[in-house]
């Protein structure tokens, strides 16, 4: 397979190279790319196998572009054949897989480029028509680039065979979805999708940057190229939850209590099953729980899991954990990245020093430099960002950082995910809403999607959160029905399990 580290970044390459890994983006340049569009000899040279073999498998040749090189190298003079040799061992150890190509963003710059090379060659050709005197043949070649602009002006036809046929075979393939949560909260929220801007709302102190940051490992494990970028932690601080989170090692080599699902019936002793592994009633005579103790004789049971009479309550495990170090962490880490690829940057900024212009200008700077062109952005998060538009204060200045992390989430074609406070007024509430935004309700617009974190004293003390969505388009949602997650932020796990949980039909209809 093919995996990414380092390339020359010339645009030429990197479009040979979309049309080497990413079918969708051969597919969206096929109708529009032609041989004079490239400088590089070489770079038209593969480019035209990539096309030949488009037409005939309607897929991108992966792979399998060293056996055409194999097969084609014959016909090919030394010094050109050398040079696409180094090029294709250097993008073998470049991309894992297509998943970790942003081909949208690409395809993007590739009709620029197209658009560009087009005006070049007119000109030129114009020029030496005009300086010879063949003024007509001149107007002609005008007519021709008018035809380009047509081919290449970003316009949809819906109406169109074409356009219905790429509609439904984007559907087929879920090329716009990237990734899901694990277990039930997966399938409350569904796919994380490109073009969104996606929000976690909490009040201060409940979590939101521990979610940013495991949204940030669930894109890595599905490899995504992901930026993580914190505008309130220090690099060594993001770190360390970083590595806690990978290893699920703590700062002393210990027993640690682990929350984890159990059956209300079960801690009842109401149920009679045979399939049941406990014989102890968990409650006391007023449904109170005991203080958990490692050894006692009462046992969770989940035989029932997943079906309808298993009702969700949580109770506790121990399970022994390693101290976080250095030889043992990067054992992991080099398996992970061996694993999900070089996939994951974080660039930290002092707090209330960057604003979306800035953030803009590194990702263009890692693109040239490193070829890393994300498909997540992670901003944490949205509140302290730094005013695009000096003049512009108050919420007129939080409403134009939310659309520019729009513009930013539509423009690179990636899904972009921050965080946002809500008002003092939800501290102490059983659910947050939407009304509980803080400072501009005009966040839940721009968002795509968005969840929002619960939890109460007693909730958090039992490593229990409630996590809801308030805002999807396309996405039928109810604010009040939760899923309730597991964590033991201490390993820095946010997400060991989760289940839905119950809303009383009054609460429901609230």
């Amino acid at each position: 397979m093919l995996r990414r580290r380092v390339i020359d970044n010339t645009i030429e390459e990197r479009i040979l190279t979309g049309a080497i890994v990413s079918s969708q983006f051969l597919r969206g340049i096929s109708s529009i790319v032609k041989k004079e569009y490239f400088v590089v000899p070489y770079v038209q040279t593969v480019m035209r196998w990539c096309m030949d073999y488009y037409k005939e498998y309607h897929l991108s040749p992966g792979s399998h572009i060293q056996d055409i090189y194999t097969a084609e190298k014959g016909n090919l003079k030394e010094e050109d054949s050398i040079i696409i040799r180094d090029f294709l061992k250097k993008l073998s150890t470049q991309y894992e897989s297509e998943e970790s190509f942003n081909s949208e963003y690409l395809l993007d710059q590739s009709v620029l480029y197209f658009k560009k090379r087009s005006l070049k060659n007119c000109a030129e050709s114009i020029q030496a028509l005009v300086e010879i005197g063949k003024i007509e043949e001149a107007e002609i070649e005008i007519n021709k680039f008018h035809d380009v602009q047509k081919e290449t002006s970003g316009f949809i036809d819906p109406l169109s065979e074409g356009i219905v046929k790429k509609f439904f075979q984007d559907e087929m393939d879920k090329s716009h979805q990237l990734f899901s949560f694990p277990g039930k909260l997966g399938g409350m929220i569904g796919p994380f999708e490109k073009n969104w801007l996606f929000a976690v709302m909490a009040p201060a102190k409940r979590g939101k940057t521990w979610w940013l940051q495991e949204i940030a490992i669930q894109a890595l494990t599905d490899r995504r190229k992901t930026l993580f970028v914190s505008l309130e932690m220090n690099s060594h601080r993001v770190l360390k939850r970083i590595y806690k989170r990978l290893t699920a090692y703590g700062d002393d080599p210990r027993n640690y209590v682990y929350p984890c699902f159990d059956c209300k019936k079960n801690q009842e002793g109401s149920c009679s099953k045979k399939e049941r592994v406990n014989k102890e009633r968990l409650l006391d005579e007023e449904g109170r729980k005991p203080r958990f103790v490692p050894d006692m004789n009462y046992q969770i049971c989940t035989a029932c899991r997943g079906k309808k009479d298993f009702i969700p309550e949580t109770w506790f495990t121990v399970m022994k954990r390693e101290r976080l170090g250095q030889r043992n962490t990067l054992k992991i880490v080099k398996g992970l990245k061996e694993m999900y690829g070089d996939n994951f940057r974080f660039k930290s900024y002092p707090a209330f020093s960057a604003n979306l212009l800035q953030i803009r200008s590194d990702i263009d700077d890692l693109e040239h430099n490193e070829g890393f062109v994300p498909s997540v952005i992670i901003i944490d998060y949205a509140d302290i960002l730094s005013p695009e538009d000096v003049r512009v204060t108050g919420r007129e200045r939080l409403d134009e950082t939310w659309k520019t992390l729009k513009n930013l989430s539509d423009s690179r074609h990636c899904l972009v995910v921050t965080a946002s406070q809500t008002n003092r007024g939800s501290f102490d509430k059983k659910n947050v809403t939407q009304t509980d935004i803080a400072e501009d309700i005009r966040k839940i617009a721009h968002m795509d999607a968005g969840i929002s974190l619960n939890q109460l004293p007693n909730e958090k003390r039992r490593g229990v959160m409630r996590v809801a969505l308030i805002a999807g388009r396309d996405i039928d949602f109810n604010q009040l029905k939760t899923c309730m997650v597991l964590q033991n932020l201490e390993l820095g796990q946010v997400l060991l399990d989760s289940e839905e949980t119950y809303v009383p039909r009054d609460e429901e209809e609230e």
